[in-house]
């Protein structure tokens, strides 16, 4: 056979774009002998040389790799079956030019189009037109059948021919031609090429074959594939836009694209069409991290694009919230300050004060440490350097990644990632960090002034958190709810990484306080009720279980020693959130959730977070949100957060209170089930 080669990222050769056969029209005058091969044979076409034989006449709809041809009808021509270096032609019989002279078919393969093509010729043979396969890089390297249109109306009511020809001898990738379904006086369009259009078919076919077993229910994740940093947070066009870095064809991480979602009320979310995808020269490797902002009735989206090892910032913006268009680069190499790495030099968020559009910008100074830079536009696409935000002499060996900027009751609070900042304790427990600080921010010279500084939320699986304002005043904050250099159970499964559940931020003494979305309120059935009751052991409640779950409770921690609440609990398994009385710490242990997770050299413990939490009059307020595989813990009104993933059994739906060396006591306790429909 000729050479066939898979592509790096393999299931990529299942994304190519559905065949739309269906949407042309063609009466039987109009129909040229075996058009779309549906004899099983070559009847009624000529076979020169040796590239294409009967045994090119195809009926697989799938190739080795489960990847789908996109055929239409049982047969198609698959060049591929000929053997290796082999070329030739295939020419149709005669038939006169009728209708509207547009002639549409499939084409896939044909990695060369000067070399394999299909040409409208004369019955002596001399080429008038030719269409090769254009769409070969664009849409990735493929077998997979799509729609294109030859218009032949200057020869309307000619005697003509097709001929498709392979005229490439090499070995290379899909240096062959594949075909089919043949329509004269075609009255549809091509297809519409583009990574977002082959990402989305991809997403089509294959989210059906995703292992649902720690799927979330009222989480925003990706369809398939991997997800990981929210992008470009923002409301436009009556709805919550959520934006992300997508690789759909793969549960790992890949070259990026913007997966996007939007919602009403932050809970149900609408999986939208792929917002941009790597296929320019300056973003080939990849479309990262950025945000969005609405300028003039368009929502501009403000990304990283990385081609050659360089990181730049480009512009893509839409009119619907649907469809997006590049704007191009906005931000070169050149602008990034001499003492700066420009291959670290991402992940902007723009914003507007005063008369102008700001970005704040990731990076990384020549010394080693991470640091903000700041830019300033009058127009989103002619940007120039203000100043250095935010440098310190901690060395993260890493970069100050995803900055965000909100501004609560007229506070600034810069919000950052920084790589590599873990510092023991409590605190920073996780090699990577999310952290905020209060302040305020001189746009003249780029320097922000802090006050305070505290990490944002401590548990396991929280980064790249990012903010919008509601139109009702509302700072909503959402981040990724995984973390780098750990093994993540859900990519065996056909995908990776989610969203926190939309988290209402507000200020109080300087530290930042986070409360769930008051929408999620609207979900609660099945509402269970105690109030003062006794904790000495372990004690569970009627109607008191379930994984997708909100629990409320204030517990008095007495004298026990160790006191609080098991969550995805089985015969085997459990997850426990607790205080600890000699520690003074809150402990979410998930070591016995019955998966195992292992992280880097550099995390001392993949299984168990701590947290400070102040105890008044001997009370903690615990609010715990479950669903499905995780866990997110507000304490004390939301002065203090933890958030982690939980791979337990789908049988492990207990929730048990308990009380260890002494006596604790429930004063109140709220269940609810979270059901999203």
């Amino acid at each position: 056979m000729k050479k066939k080669t898979v592509h790096l990222f393999g299931a990529l050769l299942a994304s190519a774009v559905a065949l739309s056969g269906c949407a042309g029209t063609s009466n039987e005058e109009y129909v040229f002998k075996n058009a779309g091969f549906e004899q099983g044979t070559l009847s009624g076409w000529t076979a020169e040389g040796g590239a294409f034989t009967s045994a090119c006449v195809y009926n697989q709809s799938e190739d080795e790799q489960g990847n789908p041809y996109y055929k239409e009808g049982e047969f198609f021509l698959y060049g591929g079956a000929a053997p290796e270096g082999s070329v030739g032609t295939l020419t149709s019989e005669p038939f006169k030019l009728k209708g509207n002279g547009r002639i549409g078919f499939l084409i896939g393969a044909g990695s060369d189009a000067s070399k394999c093509y299909v040409a409208v010729c004369d019955t002596d043979g001399n080429e008038l037109i030719r269409r090769g396969n254009d769409d070969y890089g664009t849409a990735g390297f493929y077998d997979s059948l799509h729609r294109v249109v030859i218009d032949a109306s200057e020869y309307l009511g000619k005697e003509i021919v097709i001929k498709v020809v392979d005229s490439d001898s090499g070995s290379g990738m899909h240096n062959y031609i594949n075909v089919d379904d043949f329509i004269v006086n075609y009255q549809g369009a091509e297809d519409v090429v583009s990574k977002t259009f082959v990402a989305d078919k991809y997403i089509e076919e294959n989210m059906g074959s995703v292992v649902t077993q720690y799927r979330h229910t009222y989480h925003a994740m990706p369809p398939v594939g991997w997800m990981n940093d929210p992008n470009g947070f923002s409301y436009a066009f009556g709805k919550y836009q959520l934006f992300y870095q997508f690789h759909p064809y793969s549960s790992a991480w890949g070259p990026m694209h913007w997966g996007h979602y939007s919602s009403e009320d932050f809970i149900k979310w609408e999986l939208m069409p792929t917002a941009i995808g790597p296929d320019t020269s300056y973003d080939k490797d990849g479309c990262f991290s950025g945000t969005a902002i609405v300028k003039d009735g368009e929502l501009y989206l403000m990304y990283t694009s990385v081609a050659d090892g360089k990181q730049t910032q480009a512009l893509a913006k839409s009119s619907d919230g649907v469809t997006f268009e590049k704007v191009g680069r906005v931000i070169g190499s050149d602008k990034v300050p001499a003492n700066s790495s420009r291959a670290d030099f991402r992940d902007p968020k723009v914003f507007f004060r005063g008369d102008s559009y700001y970005a704040v910008m990731g990076s990384k100074n020549n010394d080693g440490d991470g640091q903000l830079l700041l830019y300033k536009s009058a127009d989103l696409q002619n940007w120039s350097y203000v100043g250095t935000v935010w440098k310190d002499d901690r060395t993260t060996m890493g970069i100050y990644e995803c900055p965000d900027l909100a501004v609560i009751d007229g506070t600034d609070v810069l919000i950052t990632s920084p790589q590599g900042f873990a510092t023991g304790g409590w605190r920073y427990e996780n090699v990577h960090s999310a952290i905020y600080m209060t302040g305020s921010l001189d746009t003249q010279s780029g320097q922000f002034a802090r006050v305070t500084e505290d990490e944002i939320d401590s548990g396991f699986d929280f980064y790249a958190p990012q903010t919008l304002t509601a139109p009702d005043g509302r700072v909503i904050m959402i981040a990724w709810m995984q973390m780098w250099d750990r093994t993540m159970p859900t990519q065996a499964h056909g995908w990776a990484g989610a969203a926190t559940l939309p988290r209402e931020l507000t200020l109080k003494d300087g530290k930042l306080y986070q409360a769930p979305v008051r929408e999620i309120e609207k979900y609660r059935k099945n509402e269970v009720n105690v109030t003062e009751a006794s904790i000495s052991g372990e004690q569970s409640f009627d109607g008191v279980e379930g994984t997708k779950t909100e629990l409320c409770f204030t517990l008095d921690v007495g004298d026990a020693a160790q006191a609080g609440v098991k969550v995805f609990c089985g015969t085997e398994h459990e997850t426990r959130i607790y205080y600890d009385r000699e520690s003074g710490l809150v402990i979410f242990d998930r070591s016995d959730m019955g998966t195992r997770i292992s992280g880097s050299a550099k995390e001392l413990n993949a299984s168990k977070r701590s947290v400070k939490a102040e105890v008044r009059d001997n009370k903690i307020e615990f609010r715990i949100f479950l669903d499905v595989s995780s866990c997110e813990v507000f304490l004390n009104g939301g002065e203090r957060t933890m958030t982690g993933n939980v791979y337990s059994d789908p049988s492990d739906t207990g929730i048990r209170f308990f009380a260890e060396g002494g006596s604790a006591r429930i004063l109140s306790l709220y269940k609810y089930d979270i059901v999203v429909e």
